[in-house]
């Protein structure tokens, strides 16, 4: 894989686990989904 890819992974795992960070230690489920939303955002503007 090229340098580009692998770095879209790494950042793809690294909003997973903050999300379940802050899902479960927050109990914040219903708040969560902003991060994707925000994650979603960045991956349209880098693109």
């Amino acid at each position: 894989m090229d340098k580009k890819k692998i770095m879209n992974w790494i950042i793809a795992i690294i909003v997973a686990i903050l999300y379940l960070t802050v899902s479960i230690v927050f109990k914040a489920w219903a708040y969560s989904w902003l991060i994707w939303v925000t994650y979603a955002i960045y991956r349209f503007i880098v693109k």
